[in-house]
């Protein structure tokens, strides 16, 4: 429901949603929400994962999802830059509205599946780049012909306005990917619970 993760029959559980409606919720994002109604500032659940390193049975070990890219000029040559700002299921769930933004550690990820898929010169753009406005480097996005770093405030604010006026279907597919499940209940959960960014 929340991680749009399959779920096996009689795996999960069904879970009452405010249109009182009821949906399955896979055992991760039911771990997540038990966890998340429960915790309080002295954090009783310490400092273990809240996410399994493991599949937990009933969930599907891989999730289908389109990598998605927007072009942007360049704010330094002025030229075209196509920067990876989003990731979404290629069967979102019915509460899975809109896409997530790619942060640095899923960037990571996304940078080696464009390796493979023969998207070299995009991968090549993703790399540490010193920020003066984070006051540190980051993985980031890159022009593909100055190298000027693409920031991601400013693509998330373009990204997010984009996707208000014309959905997901305006920006590029780079690519479909097939990902760990456990990978993609990271970029929805973050590390505890925190939830990922929306491009909204």
């Amino acid at each position: 429901m929340t991680c749009s993760v399959h779920i096996a029959a009689g795996a999960g559980a069904l879970v009452l949603c405010d249109d009182d409606k009821r949906r399955a919720q896979c055992p991760v994002c039911q771990e997540i929400e038990f966890r998340c109604q429960r915790w309080d500032h002295n954090d009783q659940f310490g400092s273990d994962p809240w996410i399994p390193d493991v599949v937990p049975p009933g969930c599907a070990a891989t999730i289908s999802v389109r990598v998605l890219a927007m072009d942007r000029s360049c704010w330094k040559c002025g030229k075209t830059a196509t920067c990876v700002v989003g990731l979404y299921p290629t069967q979102p769930a019915r509460t899975d509205h809109w896409p997530r933004m790619v942060d640095e550690e899923s960037r990571a990820w996304v940078k080696d599946l464009l390796v493979r898929a023969g998207l070299g010169l995009i991968a090549e753009s993703i790399k540490p780049r010193w920020s003066s406005t984070v006051g540190a480097r980051y993985l980031s996005n890159g022009c593909q012909h100055c190298d000027a770093l693409q920031g991601d405030f400013p693509l998330g604010e373009e990204a997010s306005e984009m996707f208000s006026t014309g959905g997901v279907g305006v920006f590029t597919t780079l690519m479909v990917a097939e990902i760990s499940s456990l990978a993609w209940q990271h970029v929805v959960h973050g590390e505890r619970g925190q939830g990922g960014n929306l491009l909204m």
